[in-house]
């Protein structure tokens, strides 16, 4: 996955998903400095801004090297990156028991080990309820929790939705 985009000074700067040594999808810049300096490599880390003389300047930072390429193209990228590992989890996700019981809210459900990706969230959303048990002053039993459940009652149907999910992505990497 890749998006190409253009810097402030005009070079093209290509943001390229790809797995690195250890195989976790990392983003990579590749570009050309102005001046015609040989094409760069290098890994992304996260957008920065600092403050110069010149006022302030923001971009992806890249093994420091400021690329200063719009915030939009960068998010993509992102978000891109983040549904590759997302789709990682998906052989190993479970549901996961969340028991939480305090003076004002109570958790009795199931919670998915790890985030998933967009379509599969997209999915199963009509199947999760946002709870935050930080509402309790008091915790009697559990422990807090910030997250999604399963409503009560649609696990199995989140469980089919997973499998089909993994089914799906088996497929494409055969």
């Amino acid at each position: 996955m890749e998006i190409e985009t253009t810097a402030r000074l005009g070079n093209r700067v290509l943001f390229r998903v790809e797995r690195d040594t250890r195989s976790v999808f990392q983003i990579f810049a590749y570009f050309t400095l102005p001046g015609g300096i040989e094409e760069q490599r290098l890994p992304c880390s996260s957008w920065k801004v600092r403050k110069t003389v010149h006022g302030f300047e923001e971009g992806v930072s890249a093994s420091g090297i400021l690329l200063e390429v719009p915030r939009m193209d960068w998010d993509r990228i992102v978000a891109m990156r983040e549904d590759l590992r997302d789709r990682d989890n998906l052989p190993n996700i479970c549901l996961v028991k969340v028991h939480s019981r305090g003076d004002v809210l109570t958790v009795d459900g199931y919670t998915l080990s790890a985030r998933v990706d967009r379509t599969t969230w997209e999915k199963i959303s009509h199947c999760m309820i946002e709870v935050d048990t930080s509402l309790n002053d008091e915790v009697y039993e559990g422990d807090h929790f910030t997250g999604w459940i399963i409503r009560e009652g649609m696990e199995a149907e989140v469980e089919r939705i997973l499998a089909e999910s993994r089914e799906k992505m088996l497929g494409r990497c055969q």
